[in-house]
């Protein structure tokens, strides 16, 4: 009975992990975006931190509210006496209970950290936005790796079956005497490293899946399949509002932190200078005598204030504030020069878009070239009129012809990314 509740538990643990392993996804680019953004680990991290700012924020506002303590003490005085006017009087024991309340009542400093808690909360959840823009263009551009990997690996396809098929053909006019096995040697090499194409571009788009499975945050057994396909993308209706949409540096996360880490350091400024002032605070505390010794002057109760004012500490506030000022100056260059480097970049990324444009235009126009080529000597080969070397060096333009026209789609849709994240569109 043992034997077979052990079998049972081991059969029900491999059919788990079987059926973990053959985990199968299918997603549009819509659907991998939404995913990515619920199960990213770099974004999951960025949403602990904001949470985690959030909690220092009310750790802020804790400090400026009534503080409570408790303590409790047990003495015994071993026997111990005193002589008071002739008296001897025997300490015993003692114990208590003491709770204080503290409240504050004055400290400059105390608003200036409740303004650099909420600073650093909105530049936290700014950064949350940047690491979502981050995770779908990163999302996006392994998405269309992948679709320009399997295009590719498409026409590859192709070129091999016509060149199977070229073979066929000279294998049997090699019979005939109509062409020498040196012609059907040369197109069988051909075919071979056609072959090896094929397998390092597979191999290439399972590191894209590998990539996106990153990405997406699941497991490296979970089976993806891509629903959309490359030419629902490629589309010039698509390219056009993106060139004529203009760009806006202040709304750019990337800017909005930098613009944050000027205010922290104008906020660290005045923090410093608050330093010099004095604090106040108030309290009250109450005593619980539940062993009283004999002798016992103490009262139970009372209030107090106190104050602390640092008049003099010999020029270390002094320096502090400057080196607080010099960092306001360096956050505040960093800002100019990022808005500079942001506003480059949408230019370069335009200029790159209206190139890839171009590019792919002419490389569409390039392949169909090629293909109408490839045909008219596949035509001539079978008539006789081109030699396997003819065919050989027809395949090679072909193959690198359609190697140029994948990488025009993936540069046109790589700038294109790269437009819309500077314009917000993730």
């Amino acid at each position: 009975m043992k034997k077979r509740i052990e079998f049972l538990i081991v059969l029900l643990a491999l059919t788990a992990i079987q059926a973990w392993s053959q985990e199968r996804l299918s997603l549009s680019l819509t659907d991998a975006r939404t995913y990515a953004l619920k199960y990213n680990r770099t974004l999951t991290s960025a949403g602990l931190s904001l949470q985690q700012a959030q909690s220092g924020m009310w750790e802020s506002i804790s400090k400026g509210l009534p503080q409570v303590s408790v303590t409790g003490s047990y003495q015994n005085y071993l026997g111990a006496t005193a002589n008071f006017n002739g008296m001897k009087l025997a300490f015993g024991q003692a114990g208590s209970l003491d709770a204080q309340v503290n409240q504050m009542v004055f400290n400059a400093g105390y608003w200036v950290g409740l303004k650099l808690a909420k600073l650093n909360e909105q530049m936290a959840a700014t950064n949350k936005r940047k690491t979502e823009q981050d995770v779908v263009q990163q999302v996006t551009s392994s998405y269309y790796a992948i679709l320009v990997g399997e295009k590719l690996g498409t026409l590859l396809h192709q070129t091999r079956n016509n060149l199977q098929e070229i073979l066929e053909k000279t294998k049997s006019m090699v019979q005939a005497g109509a062409a020498t096995q040196t012609d059907a040697d040369q197109i069988d090499v051909q075919l071979a490293s056609t072959e090896d194409m094929i397998k390092s571009n597979e191999r290439q788009v399972e590191l894209g899946y590998n990539m996106l499975r990153i990405q997406l945050g699941v497991h490296a057994n979970t089976q993806l399949a891509l629903t959309d396909s490359i030419s629902e993308f490629v589309n010039e209706a698509q390219i056009y509002p993106l060139l004529l949409q203009p760009f806006s540096v202040k709304t750019n996360p990337s800017f909005l932190v930098s613009e944050k880490q000027v205010e922290i350091a104008k906020q660290q400024v005045r923090q410093t200078k608050d330093s010099w002032l004095p604090t106040i605070s108030a309290f009250y505390s109450y005593t619980y005598k539940y062993i009283k010794p004999q002798f016992d002057l103490s009262p139970k109760s009372y209030i107090g204030i106190q104050a602390s004012w640092p008049l003099f500490n010999s020029g270390g506030t002094l320096s502090q504030i400057r080196q607080a000022k010099i960092q306001v100056e360096i956050n505040a260059n960093n800002l100019a020069a990022l808005s500079d480097q942001l506003s480059v970049q949408d230019q370069q990324a335009r200029f790159n878009l209206k190139n890839a444009m171009d590019n792919l235009k002419t490389q569409t126009r390039s392949l169909d070239v090629a293909r109408r080529v490839f045909a008219d000597i596949m035509r001539k080969h079978d008539h006789g009129m081109a030699s396997s070397l003819d065919i050989t060096n027809a395949s090679n333009n072909m193959i690198q012809v359609e190697t140029n026209y994948v990488n025009a789609i993936y540069s046109l849709l790589t700038a294109q990314t790269q437009v819309e994240l500077l314009l917000n569109k993730f």
